[in-house]
């Protein structure tokens, strides 16, 4: 007689019989001696995970905070600490579950890979009941999935208690994929963990913002300074005014690259990298390797407007930049500056900016614009597309003064010297938290070439230098005679 297991596919069978196996022995009940249990590689061999004590104190800070960011030299073995807390806590409580987000499909393999390294290890204490490579479900009921930082990654999702944002910095959508992701940790409120970690990737971007932002009480370049002129000690942990819980992880802090006063050096030599890169990959170095074309603390300096205004002034002149996209992942961008005579001064004041719409609805909101500031001069890119975009206005707008620009690495060159010179001279205002800033601060220069860093954009920082080349960029001190647009 068939009994009713037969009727259930071999695979099936080990998972059920797998919830039902009681441990021959009871799990540590604190992270450390979990830790100790499982094997991890180092080198080109396998040994027991036994945490250092700035791994140690990452934990037990994390432990202590809903919101954790933290930036760390590479090779610091955080990711792993982290990941193994994570399954801590998923072979002792049942019903828990943590999401790993990583850069790559690359990066999510080989950390689930690692991890099931640690399962193995544990068989005496838990077993997988899950074939699935980045979905990791233990016979305690707990559970760890592995995804790719995408927008949709946490989809379908809910009541997770951990999240791990790995390698942050370098993720194009991380303020996107975070916001979507932190709802599914709502039905468990203060108890869940979230961690962004990351190496440094520049000062531009979510993950730069959220970590340098402490209302003025931490420089975090000036305290990176410190660290790696060992002024300050390696591991740093503070919070901001808003909870979140901050740290930096710097190389010195661990006990064999620490006792090695040329650890670096031996990095450049075995690595082959540039010295720039190191800097940024292992030396918490925020200075990106490629030169940036706009300095951070101009650019800063030049976010005084609250917010864009969208408003028209009758004392002033309006002037419109356009780039259009011929699709994918670019913009199509219209620029508004506004010139107050008497101040002297450019403003940003408004913006459009949408991606993937069709030419039509694109033309006619850039219509709106200009209809709406009657700007002396409207600069449009007509390289591609562009071209097109110039005859519809001209057909829409057969009074307004259209300016056709061609792009070209030369012209490039120049309008950025232009938006140089009114950031020195203090003459360009910027929006804050306007996409502008991180434009402008992800736009490089590549030996002889200006372009954004790879997954950024440079659409708005082109529109606003085709405004300003045909407003009346002042490289001398005089007034502009043109007509003042009328509200």
């Amino acid at each position: 007689m068939l009994s009713n297991l037969d009727f259930i596919t071999p695979n099936n069978r080990l998972k059920i019989a797998g919830r039902s196996i009681t441990r021959t022995k009871p799990l540590p009940n604190n992270w450390v001696d979990f830790a100790r249990l499982c094997d991890i590689r180092s080198g080109d061999g396998v040994i027991k995970f036994d945490p250092y004590d700035f791994q140690l104190q990452v934990i037990r800070s994390i432990e202590q905070s809903k919101t954790t960011i933290c930036a760390k030299g590479r090779q610091l073995g955080l990711t792993e600490s982290v990941s193994n807390y994570f399954l801590w806590k998923a072979c002792t409580k049942r019903g828990y579950l943590a999401v790993i987000f990583s850069r790559t499909q690359s990066d999510t393999s080989n950390i689930a890979k690692r991890l099931r390294r640690m399962v193995e290890s544990l068989a005496e204490y838990v077993t997988p009941v899950t074939d699935s490579l980045t979905d990791l479900e233990l016979s305690s009921g707990g559970r760890i999935l592995f995804r790719n930082s995408t927008a949709f990654g946490s989809r379908g999702l809910e009541s997770v208690s951990d999240i791990l944002f790995d390698e942050a910095s370098f993720i194009e959508d991380i303020e996107e994929i975070f916001k979507s992701a932190i709802p599914t940790t709502s039905m468990l409120g203060e108890k869940a963990r979230i961690v962004v970690l990351s190496t440094p990737n520049g000062q531009a971007g979510w993950y730069f913002d959220k970590l340098n932002s402490n209302n003025g009480a931490i420089d975090l370049l000036q305290l990176c300074e410190d660290v790696r002129t060992s002024i300050a000690n390696p591991v740093q942990i503070w919070h901001d005014s808003k909870g979140w819980n901050k740290i930096l992880i710097h190389w010195k802090a661990h006990p064999i690259y620490g006792a090695q006063d040329d650890y670096l050096e031996r990095v450049v030599e075995s690595t082959g990298l540039p010295e720039a890169d190191v800097r940024q990959e292992y030396d918490l170095s925020f200075t990106d390797s490629e030169e940036g074309v706009f300095s951070p603390i101009l650019v800063r300096a030049a976010t005084l407007l609250e917010t864009l205004e969208k408003s028209v002034v009758g004392t002033c002149s309006y002037f419109v930049g356009i780039d259009s996209a011929s699709g994918g992942e670019d913009y199509t961008v219209g620029v508004v500056i506004e010139w107050n005579r008497e101040k002297q001064e450019y403003s940003m004041v408004d913006l459009y900016r949408k991606r993937k719409q069709s030419t039509e609805f694109d033309i006619f909101q850039l219509v709106e614009l200009i209809t709406k500031y009657k700007p002396l001069g409207v600069g449009i890119e007509t390289n591609s597309i562009g071209a097109i975009y110039l005859e519809q206005l001209k057909q829409a707008l057969p009074s307004a003064k259209l300016v056709g620009i061609n792009t070209t690495q030369d012209s490039k060159i120049m309008g950025a010297g232009k938006i140089n010179m009114l950031l020195e001279m203090g003459k360009l205002l910027l929006p804050k938290n306007s996409p502008v800033i991180e434009e402008m601060l992800s736009f490089k220069r590549k030996g002889k070439r200006l372009e954004a860093m790879s997954g950024k954009h440079d659409d708005i920082v082109m529109a606003l230098s085709f405004a300003l080349e045909v407003s009346p960029f002042l490289f001398k001190k005089t007034a502009f005679k043109g007509t003042v647009a009328r509200s």
